[in-house]
């Protein structure tokens, strides 16, 4: 018979590896699955993580192999401004690389992995869960307590009476060989990115991931951002091999139950204004652990002990993601002269100042809400481009 562990974590991307060398850490034994042969292998992410991100979780800096250190931002008439903080915002990662090095932390710290391990069926029951791979398995694995960290799209979730994120955008990347890098580069317009925006994020000299964020129709808007001329010739990959991935545009609603917590892209733990889900997943996943632990040491399992963690998470980022979504749906009804406008609007010294003060990477609400009441903006508004 499989042995009774105190926790186990399913999905062994950021978040689950996050979760459980801290649970791991904290005494108790804990087991990772991982549906691939290896953690990482088929992450579709620009791979950016905020500098506070390293910071904060002491996350291990081997895997960077980029910095994200001036980013340009383009108007659909071609304008563009420059912002350069004169430090890094970010790092950007190797996922192989950097997944494998959360994996040595766990593991460093007692966790136990599992690969090619894919837990299909969840059933919770009086005295623990059982995982399995097919419903008539006759060894389940057994824990008191499971963390569902599987990734956006898992019917997980729904088994055991949670209702995952509704709402639904998609990325679409490649990583291309390409010249003239310096930047990051951001492109905003209905043509390549309608309500979001499209990227190219450099890595190694001579190369880069270019994708885009779209609501529908993400492969076409892929064609035309390749397609378009000011990448389109510096682009030395002739036909990029694109992949496309479903991203939450709003977290679950409820993300606990009996012995059950769910984190990360699993539980639309993502920032609604870019879609990024590396250190909000990697920020519950931390937060999940601490209830966990005293969950553990209490004995309660309950889905009302366990909702200290959906507490804990909507303080650290609920607003956030509201106001994300705010903005998102506002910036969605622009047409191109008003993103042209709003560009535009970015080279103004007040707007410029206010940038410098407010900016942080992973945190846009005070940003968002000081910008609106900027003169420049609110002129825009009373124009009627809004």
């Amino acid at each position: 018979m499989n042995p009774l562990y105190d926790v186990v974590v399913i999905g062994a991307g950021p978040a689950g590896n996050i979760c459980g060398y801290l649970t791991a850490k904290a005494g108790l034994s804990t087991l990772i699955l991982e549906e691939h042969e290896r953690a990482g292998l088929f992450a579709n992410c620009t791979g950016i993580i905020g500098v506070e991100a390293f910071r904060r979780l002491n996350l291990p800096p081997e895997p960077i192999v980029s910095s994200l250190q001036a980013i340009t931002f383009y108007a659909p008439n071609g304008r563009s401004f420059r912002y350069d903080p004169g430090a890094p915002l970010a790092h950007v990662v190797s996922r192989l690389t950097f997944d494998q090095a959360l994996v040595d932390l766990a593991q460093s710290e007692g966790a136990e992995f599992r690969f090619g391990v894919h837990a299909r069926v969840i059933t919770v029951e009086a005295d623990g869960v059982e995982l399995r791979e097919k419903e008539e398995e006759a060894e389940p694995i057994r824990a008191r307590l499971a963390v569902i960290a599987a990734g956006f799209g898992s019917n997980l979730p729904l088994q055991v009476g949670l209702q995952g994120p509704k709402s639904i955008v998609y990325g679409a990347q490649a990583e291309v060989e390409m010249e003239g890098l310096r930047d990051v580069e951001i492109y905003l317009g209905r043509k390549l990115a309608p309500e979001a925006f499209a990227w190219v994020v450099p890595l190694s000299p001579g190369t880069a991931r270019v994708g885009l964020i779209a609501s529908r129709q993400a492969p076409n808007h892929f064609k035309e951002l390749i397609d378009h001329p000011p990448i389109a010739r510096r682009l030395r990959t002739p036909r990029p091999k694109m992949l496309l991935s479903p991203v939450p545009m709003e977290p679950m609603e409820r993300s606990v139950t009996d012995r059950v917590l769910v984190v990360g892209e699993a539980a639309g733990q993502v920032k609604t204004t870019t879609q990024g889900g590396i250190y909000y997943g990697m920020l519950c996943a931390s937060l999940a652990a601490e209830t966990i632990e005293e969950a553990v040491k209490g004995n309660d399992f309950s889905a009302r002990r366990l909702l200290r963690y959906e507490q804990a998470w909507k303080r650290a980022i609920g607003e956030e993601l509201k106001m994300g979504l705010s903005l998102r749906k506002f910036f969605g009804k622009l047409s191109d002269a008003q993103i042209d406008a709003l560009v535009e609007l970015g080279t103004q010294e007040d707007v410029i100042g206010l940038v410098r003060k407010l900016a942080q990477f992973d945190w846009h609400r005070e940003l968002i809400q000081s910008s609106l009441k900027l003169p420049a903006l609110q002129e825009v508004v009373r124009g009627g481009l809004w």
